[in-house]
This record gives C-alpha cells, sequence and structure tokens, in this order.
C-alpha cells in the first residue's frame, strides 16, 4: 500500500506537472499568437500599426487593472506583513509603471525619424513578452500578500 508521505510526494509532482503544462500551453498559445499576427501583417505596414497600437492598448489596460488589484489588496494587509516584503512591493510597482511606458512609447513609433519594421517587430515581441512576465509576477506578488508558499 501507498504511505501517507508518498501519496503526497505523489500530489506534490501532479502539482508540479500541472504548473509546468499550463506554462508550456501559456507560451505555445503566445507563439501561435505572435506569428500568426505577424505574418499576417508583416506585407501591410499601416496594419501592422494599427495591429501595434491595439495591442499596446490592450496591454494599458491589463497593466492598470492588474496594478489596481494588486494595490488593492494591499490596502487589506497588515502594516507588519507590508514592511517586510516592502522592496519587493516598490519593485513591482515600479516595474508596472516601466510597462505602462513602454506601450505608451508604441503610440510614438510612427514618427521616429527612422521606421524600421525590424525595430518594429522586436518591440511588438518586447512588449508582449514583457506583459507575460508581469502576469506572471503578479501572481506571485499576490501570493506573498496573502501568505501562500
Amino acid at each position: 500500500m501507498i504511505g501517507e508521505e508518498e501519496l503526497q510526494n505523489l500530489n506534490k509532482v501532479k502539482m508540479y506537472l500541472q504548473k509546468v503544462a499550463v506554462l508550456v500551453t501559456g507560451v505555445f498559445v503566445t507563439l501561435i499568437i505572435i506569428v500568426g499576427s505577424l505574418t499576417g501583417t508583416y506585407n501591410n505596414q499601416s496594419l501592422f500599426s494599427e495591429l501595434m497600437k491595439e495591442t499596446a492598448k490592450l496591454n494599458l489596460s491589463i497593466g492598470i487593472g492588474l496594478g489596481a488589484l494588486v494595490i488593492t489588496c494591499l490596502t487589506v494587509q497588515n502594516k507588519t506583513d507590508i514592511k517586510v516584503n516592502k522592496e519587493r512591493y516598490y519593485g513591482y510597482i515600479g516595474a508596472m509603471f516601466y510597462f505602462i511606458l513602454l506601450n505608451i512609447g508604441v503610440f510614438y513609433l510612427a514618427y521616429f525619424p527612422l521606421n524600421f519594421k525590424g525595430l518594429q517587430i522586436f518591440y511588438y515581441i518586447l512588449t508582449l513578452s514583457v506583459n507575460a512576465l508581469l502576469l506572471f509576477s503578479t501572481v506571485h506578488v499576490l501570493k506573498l500578500i496573502f501568505n501562500k508558499k
């Protein structure tokens, strides 16, 4: 028979595999979206610029919403817990502001004197990648707030 300790180890492995599956699925879907959107708009500059602007609007909405969620959750936390993790919270909020500024920069790419397609594609991939990282860091900060390991 399986002992209680072995059963706990199996549950840990199962949880780990579920987290890895979610992560791999998210990366795969993101890559499909990036490749599909870039191949569909690569030859049409105005369509690609519109895609970047709409993606930036969505990223801005996500960033502001996640920031508001974390700040709201911080208000219900006691002061000693806030003081313990203060640097992590400040780092997260600072990263959130940089993310918002990065996405606002999309609207000014059309006015650059050297408007290279490669620069725009790099900027598009950069903003989507930072968005994904921000989602993961939000989960981490929320776990800190609610004291979950």
